[in-house]
């Protein structure tokens, strides 16, 4: 049986005030444009939400607002891993008593486990916390440097984690991929974390996609999607090219901080991104709107930046 994150699922920008503070008030709006976008399920406390950036306190808060905006209406799963295992258990913790529907940890990035047992041995009483909260590996190895066989996790990780779902799988290793999706007849869930490779992900059966551009352009990919599902690849195709172009784009300014950008401009302002990531310049804001307004993949026309 799949879990409870399918389809396109945004990892959530972290929003904060002009001078750095987190903003949780403006959860609420992120929601509501998540909603108007036909999005049922948000990853929170992840890579694009900066969590590295955040305290354990900030994350707490976060996951509290992002749960209360969501009810009812949005299932929230939520990044708990850390470097410091505690810290993890900890946030494993809160996350299942605030009511998350599942949790997610990524390898630690300092100290970094060198095998299979190592990483397991890791994530094991941080998803016994959580139980019986669905837990997923967060397996992102050009941000952690932890590149290990996710297949061979699996099979071992399924017998110490009995509460083991899956994968988010932002990973360019596309043979393992596909090892993972086919593991046990497909008994993982496999969440694609390549926004630029969703209809790649699609062809090769992920069930579910984690991605930051699903928080402002997922117009685009839920038409690859249906596209994919009539079996029209040309369609698949060209609207795919339209999501490449915006992620070239965004990588160019700097993805981070250009994203949140695009945020403020569809009306949901997140504020700036935290150091050592820099910031747009107003010029440079301008120049990104010109290059992206013309784009067909929003969900609301994008205001020009003052």
């Amino acid at each position: 049986m799949p879990g409870p994150l399918t389809g396109l699922v945004p990892a959530c920008h972290s929003p904060f005030h002009a001078d750095g503070r987190l903003n949780v008030e403006a959860v609420d709006r992120q929601a509501d444009l998540l909603r108007e976008s036909r999005i049922t399920s948000v990853f929170v406390g992840g890579t694009t939400g900066e969590w590295a950036s955040l305290t354990v306190a900030e994350r707490k808060a976060l996951t509290e607002r992002w749960i209360k905006a969501g009810k009812g209406t949005m299932r929230v799963a939520v990044h708990v891993g850390h470097n410091c295992q505690a810290d993890a258990i900890e946030l494993a913790a809160h996350a299942r008593q605030a009511g998350a529907e599942a949790v997610a940890v990524m390898a630690p990035s300092f100290f970094k486990p060198s095998t299979i047992h190592d990483l397991v041995e890791f994530c094991s009483p941080i998803a016994a916390e959580a139980d019986p909260l669905p837990f997923y590996f967060y397996d992102i190895p050009a941000m952690t440097g932890v590149r290990l066989p996710m297949s061979e996790f699996l099979h071992e990780a399924k017998f110490r984690i009995p509460t083991l779902k899956g994968l988010k799988y932002s990973n360019d290793n596309m043979l393992e991929l596909q090892e993972c999706v086919r593991l046990d007849d497909g008994g993982f869930d496999v969440l694609f974390g390549s926004d630029e490779c969703l209809l790649a992900g699609l062809c090769l059966g992920i069930r579910g996609a984690v991605g930051s551009t699903y928080n402002f352009a997922a117009p685009v990919y839920h038409r690859i999607q249906a596209a994919f599902d009539k079996g029209d690849l040309a369609t698949a195709r060209a609207e795919q090219a339209k999501s490449i172009t915006l992620i070239k784009t965004l990588a160019e300014f700097g993805f981070l901080a250009a994203s949140k950008a695009v945020m403020a401009m569809l009306g949901v302002d997140c504020g700036p991104v935290r150091t050592p990531l820099g910031k747009l310049t107003a010029a440079e804001r301008v120049a990104l709107w010109e290059r992206l307004e013309p784009l067909d993949v929003f969900p609301r026309p994008l205001n020009k930046p003052e």
